[in-house]
């Protein structure tokens, strides 16, 4: 009997071992890509900011801008953020803990996320997400080791891109760079940004509240039901707690919603814990 117990308990030290290095791997991974994506764009240092090119955007846009971006002259080359918060893993599941570390790069237009879920004690699984020069690509292993989902192709591309897009409120310089996002009217309240990038282009609504600073942006999305097939649906997210950081009013807060059947279903829910605009290296 004690043989037995002493044999489990190296068996189970051993996978213990394994998983952790593996985890050790994986972020060592998502943070060369973070590299990756930071050397991909220009040496150079960037201009200063052409505020004028705000006087032809739509007034929203251009009002928004005037908030976000305060007295900042110079553009975010990269961000890196950690966020917690809780996530669920399909629609009618409950809501899990999660942690995370985001990476972004303006120029061109990119990022990398990597995010750890538990889905009981002792069980994790770690998903990492990216957007690199128009590509998607998702990958989901359970404890690190093993792998199930290593995602790709034109539709993980359109979610992937229009992650990103939205997720620019958080470098909100880029939306000056037009040769990434254009803007087009839609009301007093409302426009339409579109990002394009290597040969890409996906558009969402920006919909702003009282404050100026974006509420709500609205798309359809390509939502994953699995075994290899995803469906067109209309897809939202909500930033709130804008707080200013580093010159920039950024949002803390941002859950993402699918709207399915009439139902507006949130399936994940982020706070931003820590945000640094052109770190010299990854966390």
């Amino acid at each position: 009997m004690k043989t037995t117990l002493w044999t489990v308990g190296i068996i189970l030290f051993l996978l213990a071992l394994g998983a952790a290095g593996a985890n050790a791997r994986f972020q060592a991974g998502v943070r060369r890509e973070a590299r990756e994506l930071w050397a991909a764009g220009p040496a150079s240092l960037l201009p200063p900011l052409d505020l004028s090119r705000r006087d032809a955007l739509p007034p929203p846009v251009r009002t928004y801008l005037e908030r976000a971006l305060g007295s900042r002259r110079t553009p975010v080359r990269s961000v890196r953020l950690r966020h917690g918060g809780s996530f669920r893993t399909s629609l009618k599941g409950a809501f899990v803990p999660i942690r995370g570390e985001q990476y972004f790069a303006a120029d061109p237009p990119g990022f990398v996320w990597w995010g750890r879920v538990r889905l009981a004690p002792g069980v994790w699984v770690d998903a990492r997400d990216r957007a690199f020069h128009g590509v998607g690509q998702m990958r989901v292993r359970l404890e690190s080791l093993v792998t199930l989902a290593d995602a790709r192709g034109p539709q993980l591309d359109q979610g992937a891109l229009l992650r990103l897009l939205a997720e620019l409120t958080w470098l909100p310089t880029a939306f000056l760079d037009e040769r990434y996002v254009t803007w087009s009217p839609i009301d007093a309240r409302s426009a339409q940004a579109t990002l394009s990038l290597e040969g890409r282009a996906v558009s969402c609504t920006f919909e702003f509240g009282e404050d100026g600073l974006p509420a709500v942006i609205r798309a359809d999305r390509y939502r994953d039901l699995g075994a290899g097939r995803s469906v067109l649906t209309p897809w939202s997210g909500e930033s709130t707690d804008y707080r200013e950081v580093q010159g920039l009013r950024v949002p803390h807060r941002q859950t993402a919603f699918w709207h399915v059947e009439g139902e507006r279903i949130p399936y994940a829910r982020f706070q931003v814990e820590d945000l640094e605009y052109d770190p010299v290296a990854p966390y």
